[in-house]
């Protein structure tokens, strides 16, 4: 089928459709009739409303972040009433608030208090310190003194019993030498009075008193030579000394 006889069966089914239903109109009818057609007016309610309340809004917050410079001279109000302060100075001052005043009055007060207490609890720390520190001083030299005391009597203890020690030592030296002279004595008078036919013998290095009386008396009574040469000398005990004179009865 060729291209003249595609456009004939399609314009033979559009005019059968025509005459089928002659009320419906065609496509460029119907275009037509949508652009004759009068436009529905927009509602300008919602554009409004969203002026009033986004635009104006944000618009005043823009001005009063980065545009609004408020004035020099600041009015207080305090009781709902407006105070304003003025200085007559040669140079213009601004006016300062009361309440704002009041504000740095009270936080200046505080400041120093807090600044005063700190001071106050920083002296009294310190105070603390050096008096611990006195004390603790105070200790060590009450202590440094007791151990010297201590020492003190110890060393005086010691020397005492030192003394004592020698006093008895020279003392009992003093009663063995006062002994020896009185056996001494005792022997020279008791050899003025032995007969002459008794004799003496002056004890040699090394010699006994019982060697003495076994030359002397022999072995078998030399027991009781021993015994009575010591009561003829006075002596106390076996013990004599090289050179001493003994009286053999």
């Amino acid at each position: 089928m060729g291209k003249q006889n595609y456009r004939e069966s399609i314009e033979k089914d559009r005019q059968e459709i025509s005459v089928g239903n002659p009320a419906a109109p065609s496509r460029r009818a119907a275009r037509n009739s949508a652009k004759n057609q009068p436009k529905k007016k927009k509602s300008v309610l919602l554009p409004t409303l969203f002026f009033l309340f986004i635009l104006i809004p944000v618009t005043i917050l823009i001005y009063v972040a980065f545009l609004y410079e408020p004035d020099d001279t600041i009015t207080a109000e305090p009781a709902s009433k407006e105070v304003s302060i003025e200085t007559n100075t040669a140079l213009e001052t601004p006016i300062v608030p009361v309440e704002v005043e009041e504000d740095k009055e009270e936080k200046a007060e505080q400041e120093n208090k807090e600044e005063k207490a700190a001071q106050e609890k920083a002296e009294k720390e310190k105070a603390d310190k050096e008096k611990a520190e006195k004390e603790k001083i105070r200790k060590l030299a009450a202590e440094k003194a007791a151990a010297e005391e201590q020492a003190k009597k110890e060393r005086e203890a010691k020397a005492a019993e030192d003394a004592k020690a020698q006093e008895i030592a020279r003392q009992e030296a003093a009663a063995a030498q006062e002994r020896e002279k009185a056996a001494a004595a005792k022997a020279k008078e008791d050899a003025k009075k032995q007969p002459s036919s008794s004799k003496t013998v002056v004890v040699q290095p090394q010699e006994t008193l019982y060697r003495i009386a076994v030359n002397n008396y022999g072995a078998a009574g030399a027991a009781a030579a021993v015994e009575k040469i010591k009561q003829a000398n006075g002596l106390s005990s076996n013990s004599i000394s090289p050179g001493q004179t003994l009286i053999l009865p």
